[in-house]
């Protein structure tokens, strides 16, 4: 029953989305954890993170 949930999720555009947006998550939550010592530097990678 949960496969029929979760099949129209698993399209490949979909799935390359999820994984673009965990991403951008996971570099906002280390930016986050560990920052960066020099500003210019947090800056960049908080900007990276999201807009890849």
């Amino acid at each position: 029953m949960t496969s029929l949930l979760l099949a129209p999720v698993l399209e490949p555009g979909a799935i390359a989305w999820l994984t673009a947006v965990a991403a951008a998550f996971g570099g906002v939550i280390l930016h986050v954890a560990f920052p960066p010592t020099n500003p210019a530097v947090a800056e960049a990678l908080l900007l990276a993170a999201v807009h890849p």
